[in-house]
């Protein structure tokens, strides 16, 4: 090292999520995956069997970011044929090298592109058996817009919308196939009503509320495709 000169600081961090055996590169500035991943992860390991039918198929994880969904489910869902589909160029290819880290590449392939555009390919159609999605929580006129363009995108509705993503899941899930989503507490209307209009039957609903607060900030839910009406309403996670 010359006098004077510095060491560029990284602009990305591995981080390992604790319980798994797993090295999951992201930005340190950008988008960077919370927690709520691993509640969706909770709910569907603990309906592991009682989705088995689904889960034994192919998944795809719509607007995957760093790959955080399908790294954490391929090992307990070791029949799963996973997908993910990010817009984001940079956040796909972390997600490509991610796969490629845990060696996991038999397990995940990830797609850089618009899911809208996946969704028009009439060969994906009715082409998985489930669809999981950590999806943007706020429209644009909704919450504060983050400066950073990576992570307004990752969590306003800026390049997608709640109709579009419920209308390609629709297009893109098999008979009977299974949504499978984390979402606000304060959008549930929203989000069942987006649902049905595309015969997205919502079957399984748990809130998640904070330890220090009596209401409900996020949701979990799972909702069929064609399926018979009728929601069962889970015991509230409590974090």
């Amino acid at each position: 090292m010359t006098a004077g000169s510095t060491t560029a600081e990284p602009v990305t961090s591995i981080e390992k999520p604790p319980g798994f055996e797993l090295e999951i590169e992201q930005p340190k500035k950008g988008y960077r995956y919370n927690q709520d991943p691993f509640h969706l992860v909770r709910f569907i390991n603990d309906n592991a069997e009682k989705w088995g039918t689904q889960l034994k198929g192919k998944c795809l994880d719509i607007g995957c970011g760093v790959g955080i969904l399908p790294l954490l489910l391929a090992r307990s869902l070791p029949e799963t044929e996973f997908t993910g589909v990010e817009i984001q160029p940079e956040l796909a290819s972390l997600a490509k090298a991610n796969v490629k880290r845990n060696r996991l590449n038999d397990r995940i392939r990830i797609i850089q592109d618009d899911y809208r555009d996946l969704a028009g390919d009439t060969s994906r159609s009715a082409n998985f058996q489930s669809i999981i999605c950590n999806p943007p929580y706020y429209t644009m006129a909704g919450g504060r817009v983050n400066l950073c363009p990576q992570k307004c995108i990752a969590r306003h509705e800026q390049t997608s919308n709640l109709d579009s993503l419920t209308r390609a899941a629709a297009r893109l899930l098999s008979r009977k196939g299974l949504f499978i989503t984390v979402f606000p507490a304060e959008r549930l209307l929203e989000l069942t009503t987006a649902l049905k209009a595309v015969q997205l039957e919502p079957k399984q609903l748990r809130f998640i509320h904070p330890r220090t607060s009596s209401r409900s900030t996020m949701l979990l839910l799972a909702a069929r495709k064609n399926g018979a009406p009728g929601i069962t309403i889970d015991r509230p996670l409590t974090i």
